[in-house]
């Protein structure tokens, strides 16, 4: 068994569900989005070599929960914003980059902070989809991603080719996930070659809403609020998707323990 082959199989028993070997010389090549926090793979490890992707299935809706706090200085703007599914993975690719080093000699580091759907795509995983966000063939787009930047080089997966909401017959005249969003957030049509932005109207997302210490009434209808910082994020887009019957027939029933 190889390098690449090993690390898959010891990703996949840490709890991983997708593992994939980008291609790290066209993520570097990215647009730098800094008003979104993203940065080239070089600025986060410059010693990379490499970048996996790794994905964890969203099979249970509390997995979705995020919270944020107001900031210490009393500005009515959001301080820290915590999401439930960065700390899985993180701490997932944590455990992964600690066999790495204990039993490999390589070095990694996680990150959220590159363009994680494209390398996904570059990593064979997933098309994006027409929500934007990275729909998979077994489990839509109910995945989270994280990268792992390592020092070590590994030769990159094929990019992924199909394209998924072309093929579906339940989203050919209009897209579910369009349709879906309360809010017509969606623009209509393909997300690929959409410049950033120009796809999911930030300003019509609720889940861009909800961290606002004044929030509109307007957004309350879809917040599912746990606390009065704390939301389960709308995946209504998610939930709609063909591909993702996989996780509500198989994986969830199995997960809580239920005989269908």
């Amino acid at each position: 068994m190889g390098l690449k082959e090993e690390i898959k199989e010891k990703a996949i028993s840490i709890g991983f569900d997708l593992v994939g070997v980008s291609d790290l010389a066209k993520v570097e090549e990215l647009e730098v989005l800094l008003k979104r926090g993203l940065k080239p793979p070089s600025k986060i490890f410059p010693e990379a070599k490499s970048l996996l992707i790794l994905g964890v299935v969203i099979w249970d809706e509390a997995m979705n929960l995020s919270i944020s706090n107001a900031r210490a200085d009393g500005n009515n703007e959001v301080g820290v914003y915590y999401n439930m599914y960065y700390e899985i993975t993180e701490t997932r690719a944590w455990r992964l980059i600690r066999w790495l080093s204990d039993e490999k000699g390589i070095k990694g580091v996680p990150t959220h902070k590159i363009h994680l759907k494209p390398a996904a795509m570059l990593a064979g995983l997933g098309f994006i989809g027409h929500n934007t966000q990275v729909v998979t063939e077994k489990y839509g787009p109910r995945v989270r991603f994280v990268g792992v930047l390592l020092n070590e080089e590994i030769a990159p997966d094929e990019p992924y080719s199909r394209d998924l909401c072309k093929e579906q017959k339940l989203c050919q005249e209009n897209s579910r996930c369009v349709k879906a969003c309360p809010y017509n957030a969606i623009i209509p049509g393909p997300s690929m070659g959409v410049p950033f932005g120009e796809k999911v109207l930030i300003d019509k997302c609720v889940v861009f809403q909800l961290p606002a210490l004044n929030l509109e009434k307007r957004w309350e209808k879809f917040s599912r609020r746990v606390t009065d910082r704390g939301f389960l994020e709308c995946t209504l887009c998610n939930l709609v998707c063909p591909y993702g019957k996989t996780v509500e027939e198989k994986i969830i029933p199995q997960k809580r323990g239920i005989t269908i």
